[in-house]
């Protein structure tokens, strides 16, 4: 035969990627040394290229496609394959391509079993029938796993990829089931477009999708796909997706080509009550209402993100995670159809499943332990502050002393690089050079060798400042009291007390850990 060179084509089918997740075996490696064994005896070059993927189609192997081109280009004139279906089972236009060009260029296909001659029509006849042969195995495959995903839509089942934000894939039943935290994100959106945002007067504002991405995003929630910010397309989606009502549909688009078009309504496949429904009847029916009236074209509205009265105070004992403020308001219909409204505010950690407690409970018992404070004398105040004031004051020393010795470390090595460039360009001697490296050197290793330690308390100047924390306690409750701005009252905190860290110790119960600010 007038084989000259040769290609071999490496690719994984589908049932090589199903034995690799039952094994563990890397399919391809084996099926490169099989290739070789049948190569190595014809004695004539061959190149070998490997396809990681499995496509169905020419456009989806960008492999194959190169390979092609060479055949067509006359780079080779021969291709081996395990099995004449590597090639590719695509559509019948990929399959009559690949038919022509064996014929018209005379491409021999090499298997290690045997050797097809385009020339010969036996051979031609075999080629013919395995290209056909394979396309309609794929079409019987793919009509079988179709067909079952039919069925399992129609029974409830999820059959369409990954679960929706604030589910997860139950691999028992293969039913849609609640994540909690992302759950009540969800039902946060909807109330948020539905109700409005409620301000702490009462006021209650329309808010668009873009709003409440921002809403979303500045308390620090993490997105579905774990991007930067939320993203006003992912709440309008969310607001339309029927599973959050429980309902499940499938088999509402088909792809022609590379575009997707919405199937007749009598061929969807439409489930109601498939799963647990996070979104209640009444809530999903004008959040729907609304979409249809105004198309999601709702005011832009800005809310108000200024700082609330414990923003940047209060840490999760937990994971460490400084906790934020989550406010919203919930509609409820009784059983006797009485409306109901209750408003929430909460102190959220952001670590999913971690603390949440309370806002204004919160709130309060650091006022109220602040006014305790405010009525102990020196003695008491002494006994409890000891340990932490000389925690504050020596990181505070630190602070400042590592502060000093990196300013002059870079100092010192801006003047060891000045003397090296006088050195290089022969403006210093050796000896100069020397001298003047090693005086910096040594000045940088003393300030390596700084010690720790630090200065022993002054009795005197930790009296001054107790006195002046029970003063500016005095003030701070007067201030705070006469005050009804959020941020004021932040600022006020954060120049009393330093960290206030929680730890939920049962339902509706926690304690605190509160550390006053000393200087």
């Amino acid at each position: 035969m007038q084989i000259s060179s040769i290609i071999c084509y490496l690719r994984r089918s589908r049932q090589d990627i199903e034995k690799e997740k039952r094994t563990g075996e890397d399919t391809l490696a084996t099926q490169k040394n099989i290739m070789l064994q049948a190569l190595n005896k014809f004695e004539i070059p061959f190149d070998t290229v490997e396809e990681i993927g499995s496509g169905d189609k020419i456009e989806t192997r960008p492999v194959f496609q190169q390979v092609l081109s060479d055949l067509k280009a006359g780079k080779y004139n021969a291709i081996a394959v395990k099995e004449i279906p590597r090639i590719g089972r695509g559509t019948y236009s990929d399959m009559g391509q690949i038919y022509d060009l064996i014929m018209e260029k005379r491409i021999f296909i090499i298997t290690p079993h045997k050797i097809y001659d385009p020339s010969n029509p036996s051979d031609l006849r075999q080629i013919r029938f395995e290209l056909f042969l394979a396309r309609e195995e794929f079409e019987m495959i793919k009509e079988r796993l179709v067909g079952a995903k039919y069925n399992l839509a129609a029974e409830g089942k999820w059959v369409v990829g990954a679960a929706p934000y604030g589910y997860e894939l139950n691999s028992r039943t293969s039913r849609l089931q609640p994540t909690e935290e992302e759950a009540q994100i969800v039902r946060l959106i909807f109330t948020l477009y539905v109700y409005g945002l409620e301000d702490e007067n009462g006021i209650k504002k329309d808010v668009s999708f873009r709003a409440i991405a921002t809403y979303l995003t500045n308390l620090g929630i993490p997105t579905p796909r774990k991007a930067k910010s939320w993203s006003y397309l992912t709440v309008k989606r969310i607001l339309e997706n029927p599973v959050y009502h429980g309902t499940l549909k499938y088999r509402t688009r088909k792809r022609v080509g590379n575009k997707y078009y919405d199937r007749p309504e009598n061929e969807w496949i439409v489930v109601e009550n498939a799963h647990e429904p996070l979104i209640d009847d009444e809530t999903w029916n004008l959040a729907q209402k609304k979409l249809n009236k105004l198309s999601g074209k709702l005011p832009n509205t800005k809310l108000d993100f200024s700082p609330c009265e414990l923003a940047g105070l209060v840490t999760c004992s937990k994971c460490g995670n400084r906790m934020i403020r989550q406010y919203s308001v919930q509609h409820y219909t009784k059983k006797d159809g009485e409306k109901s409204v209750y408003k929430k505010e909460f102190l959220w950690c952001r670590t999913p499943g971690c603390t949440f407690v309370k806002y204004r409970d919160v709130e309060n018992s650091i006022i109220k332990y602040l006014k305790m404070l405010g009525s102990f004398d020196m003695k008491k105040l002494k006994e409890l502050f000891n340990d932490t004031y000389n925690q504050q004051k020596e990181a505070a020393a630190a602070a400042d002393t590592e502060a000093l010795a990196q300013k002059r470390a870079a100092e010192l090595k801006r003047r060891l690089d000045f003397i090296c460039e006088k050195y290089e360009n022969g403006i210093y001697d050796d000896e100069m050079f020397l001298r003047r490296k090693m005086d910096i050197e040594r000045e940088l290793e003393t300030l390596e060798k700084i010690s720790d330690k630090q200065p022993a308390n002054n009795k005197n100047e930790y009296e001054q400042d107790l006195k002046t924390l029970k003063e500016n306690i005095k003030t701070f409750l007067k201030a705070y009291k006469e005050t009804e701005n959020k941020t004021l009252r932040n600022k006020l905190l954060r120049e009393l007390v330093d960290q206030v860290i929680v730890n939920k110790t049962g339902r509706g119960k926690f304690d605190l850990h509160i550390y006053p600010r000393f200087f």
